[in-house]
């Protein structure tokens, strides 16, 4: 309908963005670590290499378990060797030295293992936290983010018939919803270290994930008369 067909016919259109979000605590934490040792000799740093890889593995062996956990899923990267021939102040090359670096990823299910399983695998000879990803589910994601869609539009929908009772206007009908260019709901989590007593196992305070939705909505609305 052309804007003056609309004016003609007592009806305005009422265009809103609705939004709304959720927050909810993290359900899962993926541990990433880093394995990497350098040395003058390549036997030994691919043997101190793999003596760590094969002890940080052990040690989540025992906890994996897909539904149970508290460990539900591991990835291990092969184990990597190179070397380099660094050069001096003076511009002299120097003897090779070798270097060598894994990785793995440990998803938890169980959040309260996940300090002291850290602090394990920290002790180890060349080991690294690089990061922990706090998550939740698929099904979990699913679920929010369809209620928040939902409330999205209930927020638009309250917004124009907020806007047609400031004008007078009754009869407020949607006629266009869609969501933002390249939008897509938003999720994160940003996790805090708490320190513990000494012998305790490493503490984490995760933040609680916050998914955002928005829409653009459309509606008409007519003369209350």
């Amino acid at each position: 309908m052309s804007e003056e067909a609309q004016r003609s016919s007592g009806v305005t259109i009422i265009s809103v963005r609705g939004e709304a979000f959720v927050e909810v605590a993290p359900e899962r934490a993926t541990v990433s670590i880093v394995i990497a040792v350098d040395g003058p000799e390549k036997s030994a740093v691919q043997q101190r290499a793999s003596d760590a890889r094969n002890q940080c593995i052990s040690t989540i062996r025992p906890m994996s378990d897909a539904k149970a956990g508290p460990v539900t899923e591991w990835t291990a990267s092969q184990l990597q060797v190179w070397s380099e021939r660094p050069w001096n102040a003076d511009g002299a090359q120097l003897p090779p030295v070798f270097h060598s670096r894994s990785t793995l990823d440990v998803t938890f299910s169980d959040l309260d293992a996940v300090g002291a399983w850290t602090d394990t695998a920290a002790a180890m000879d060349g080991v690294t936290i690089a990061g922990i990803d706090w998550k939740i589910t698929d099904l979990t994601r699913q679920e929010l983010e369809g209620r928040c869609s939902r409330d999205a539009v209930a927020n638009a929908a309250a917004k124009a018939s907020v806007y047609a009772s400031a004008l007078g206007l009754g009869d407020v009908r949607p006629i266009e919803i869609s969501e933002p260019a390249a939008s897509q709901p938003e999720y994160g989590a940003v996790s805090r270290m708490v320190m513990a007593s000494a012998g305790d196992p490493t503490e984490f305070a995760p933040k609680h994930i916050r998914i955002a939705v928005q829409v653009n909505a459309r509606f008409e609305a007519r003369s209350a008369d």
